[in-house]
């Protein structure tokens, strides 16, 4: 059975998303993807839920220099370092001090590499349903064609359904990428990344405003 599902992404100009070449700072231009996964949450969360507080910019204005000041306001919580951001926990406790200074309780879903490829699948399907991005960790690879994704935060945009066989959407670099989920998954390294996704996301001092896909 064929199945297509996309989340509504941003642009920023012509661009597919954010640009990590934009990076004027030396340590984000070399490694701040895990930054720029967590800022391109956030305009999913201004863009898609109204939830503004995530973002110091209007969603719908947003340039090139809006995303960039983003990436230093950021970078605090998921600072590049040696090694890298390289554990989805790291991740996800750097996101989670920003959106709480944001005014947010953030739950966080997380599947780590070595799960099995069905479980990966019904992960994408079931963090997909926020109309949120995943946030997706990859370390080594042994295919050589998916060497730009070496030791690389990316965004799970959407899934293809060809039969039994799952092709991911994703977003790197501003443009939109194709890939099949199972040569992506097994990576045939010993060291495994992830995926980190949403599951739901409270305001600390009012009525949660997050519900229906946040459920």
């Amino acid at each position: 059975m064929n199945e297509l599902y996309k989340i509504p992404y941003f642009m920023i100009g012509e661009s597919q998303g954010g640009n990590q070449d934009w990076c004027t700072d030396f340590w984000m231009y070399l490694g701040g993807c895990g930054a720029l996964a967590a800022c391109d949450i956030c305009i999913c969360l201004a863009q898609n839920y109204g939830e503004s507080a995530c973002c110091p910019f209007p969603v719908e204005e947003i340039s090139r220099k809006h995303y960039v000041d983003f990436s230093m306001k950021m970078k605090p919580y998921i600072h590049p370092r040696m090694g890298g951001v390289s554990k989805t926990s790291l991740f996800t406790q750097g996101y989670g001090d920003f959106l709480r200074k944001c005014g947010y309780h953030a739950d966080f879903m997380e599947l780590s590499g070595d799960k099995s490829y069905e479980e990966a699948c019904e992960f994408v399907k079931q963090a997909l349903k926020k109309d949120l991005p995943i946030a997706y960790l990859m370390l080594r690879h042994k295919d050589k064609s998916l060497k730009d994704l070496n030791w690389h935060w990316f965004m799970i945009t959407g899934y293809k359904m060809e039969g039994e066989k799952m092709k991911l959407f994703y977003h790197t670099y501003g443009q939109e990428n194709e890939v099949d989920f199972a040569t992506l998954w097994n990576t045939g390294m010993y060291r495994k990344g992830g995926m980190v996704a949403i599951r739901h996301i409270t305001p600390l001092e009012r009525t949660p405003s997050i519900s229906g896909r946040m459920q």
